[in-house]
């Protein structure tokens, strides 16, 4: 069986400074390392779909990069709106896949881990230049994913927009803008067991080209469930999460877990019957 952590939407800031001015993400994203680490010791590799850093500085990116180095396993990295491709390159240089470009201006790879081929998609478009928030795979890294996956096995695609609608319209607004031309892609495999992303900082499940598909949480702050035009947009501080995805004889099977502790647990007062 192989087993992956998933975190997402980071969102550091330089040391010392709060995200937004009231949230210090630093210390949830430290808190969420510890708890993984402490949980669930045989892992696979750890994903992290996207928004690593707030603003995009350099400061962060270094932050980052020495937290995720504190996992004992391959990190796989990609871009998210919130992000800036070349300099998250630079301070992950050294992590799987960004010492390369595959693709021209784009931060996708792929890696064979445990029998899965990890397939790590940037929806990114240098949003903080363009003060834009959408996702966009483009034709060259379309047309890759395509050539990846035809020679891939089993795979699990991680990338930081969703490919389909959540159904809370702002953030419906900055979606993934070729959604259908993925989901094209798609329809030419059938060897995609999953697909995990971030961006709407809630746990969301949907399917694309049949294949089953979940955004998480993030590892700090959420989006406020507004599921009618009534619900003003807003970020919610709802309990910090991470994802664990395994995958064991072609199947995929997802789980959300909880960075903070809430208790000690209540125990079955006989065994469960097997």
């Amino acid at each position: 069986m192989a087993v992956f952590v998933h975190l997402t939407d980071l969102h550091l800031r330089p040391p010392g400074v709060l995200t937004l001015g009231r949230i210090d993400t630093d210390r949830y994203v430290v808190q969420a390392i510890d708890a993984i680490n402490a949980r669930h010791p045989d892992i696979d590799a750890v994903i992290v779909s996207g928004d690593i850093t707030d603003l995009g500085e350099d400061e962060a990116y270094n932050r980052a990069a020495m937290l995720l180095s504190r996992f004992p396993v391959p990190v796989i990295v990609v871009p998210g709106n919130h992000d800036q491709t070349a300099a998250l390159r630079e301070a992950f240089r050294a992590f799987p896949g960004l010492g390369e470009e595959t693709v021209p201006g784009k931060a996708c790879h792929a890696h064979r881990v445990a029998g899965v081929t990890l397939v790590a998609l940037d929806t990114s478009i240098d949003q903080l230049a363009t003060n834009g928030h959408h996702g966009e795979l483009g034709a060259a890294q379309l047309e890759w994913l395509d050539a990846t996956l035809s020679q891939a096995g089993p795979a699990l695609i991680a990338m930081h927009h969703p490919p389909f609608g959540v159904g809370i319209g702002f953030m419906d607004k900055i979606g993934l803008a070729d959604a259908r031309g993925f989901a094209k892609v798609l329809a030419r495999h059938e060897n995609v067991l999953r697909i995990v992303c971030g961006h709407v900082h809630r746990t969301i499940v949907s399917e694309v080209g049949g294949v089953p598909a979940i955004a998480i949480p993030g590892v700090a702050h959420q989006v406020v469930m507004a599921l009618d035009d009534a619900t003003p947009a807003a970020l919610v501080m709802e309990p910090p999460a991470y994802g664990v995805h395994m995958v064991d004889n072609g199947r995929a099977i997802s789980h959300i877990g909880y960075v903070e502790s809430y208790g000690t647990p209540v125990l079955f007062d006989n065994p469960v019957p097997a």
